[in-house]
């Protein structure tokens, strides 16, 4: 349990309040030119030809095997121009993976990472802040929709069971402030993780070329009808023939354990801790890869890592909830 009070504060902020997560580190990319939709389309699970002026959608590239190169969120400014925002640290491995099948598509990427900031509103009060301190109104719109603000650009996201809303301009620094003078909290980076873990939205951990999309709860960034992509067979082939073997699920513990820790039911071993964070709700909460036949909620498992005896835990769907 978190015993610091900061901590205590920042995380109540980001769960009933309203906090500011400083998602700088994501990576940011521009898509322009007349055949940026058709270009992403062919590579990518979701069907990028037809998202809407204003829309938005999550997309994941995968290589041949169906394996997860990196994943994308959408939102697409006007008829030529699409910004796209990838995991932490991910901008620069996609551009180089999709510079492998750039032909002759009328298409350009530009890396903003280091020249954008990039900000995450989020709580039970996040949308109601924005909308009375920044004049942003993003009640009842879709998730990855454009919102409109002359000042920087913004987003419709969720964050755990709410809405919030993403910001990204060259200078944040105004409506940082403005939002904290209104009562917002900035969260810092250990508090992150330990929400992050909490809202069971998988990280650099979880989304690698050991694992496919299925297996990380990204459904609904695939769109079953679209038609050919890299790693598009295997993919279906998984669903129509249930061959997924393993899901991330969410893990309450007894005591804290490494990640990589291996999760074993009676003596075999069935799945990985990939990410762990003491929650201050509810305890050691953890992320894993646990094999389908296992991956229940309420299912009891054995943690087994180095540190010493195992121990005790029991796997939970996602996102936790609270009693």
């Amino acid at each position: 349990m978190i015993d610091n009070e900061p901590d205590r504060i920042e995380y109540r902020a980001a769960t009933t309040g309203a906090g500011i997560i400083d998602s700088s580190e994501k990576g940011r990319l521009h898509f322009c030119g007349s055949e940026h939709l058709e270009f992403l389309h062919r590579l990518s699970t979701n069907d990028t030809l037809h998202c809407a002026v204003g829309a938005g959608m999550r997309t994941v590239f995968c290589d041949p095997r169906g394996r997860i190169v990196e994943v994308l969120e959408l939102c697409r400014i006007n008829s030529d121009l699409t910004e796209g925002f990838t995991t932490v640290n991910g901008a620069a491995a996609l551009i180089e993976w999709l510079g492998r099948y750039h032909f002759s598509e009328q298409i350009e990427w530009r890396d903003n990472s280091d020249d954008l900031e990039q900000c995450e509103i989020v709580g039970a009060q996040a949308v109601q802040m924005c909308a009375d301190v920044l004049a942003i109104d993003a009640a009842g719109v879709p998730r990855f929709s454009l919102l409109q603000h002359s000042s920087f650009g913004a987003m419709r996201i969720e964050a755990g069971r709410h809405p919030g809303i993403r910001l990204w301009g060259p200078d944040l620094t105004a409506p940082r402030k403005a939002l904290v003078d209104a009562g917002a909290v900035a969260i810092r980076p250990v508090t992150q993780e330990q929400l992050r873990i909490h809202w069971g939205e998988p990280g650099t951990t979880e989304l690698t070329l050991e694992h496919n999309p299925w297996e990380a709860g990204l459904g609904d960034a695939i769109h079953m009808a679209k038609g050919c992509y890299t790693g598009q067979e295997v993919i279906a082939r998984l669903d129509a023939y249930q061959k997924v073997k393993q899901h991330l699920v969410g893990l309450r513990l007894a005591a804290p354990v490494p990640s990589g820790a291996v999760v074993s039911v009676a003596g075999t071993t069935v799945g990985t801790v990939t990410s762990i964070a003491i929650d201050p709700e509810l305890g050691t909460l953890a992320l894993a890869y646990v094999r389908t036949a296992h991956c229940h909620e309420g299912t009891p498992v054995e943690i087994h890592s180095d540190m010493g005896a195992p121990v005790h835990a029991v796997v939970s769907n996602l996102p936790f909830v609270t009693p």
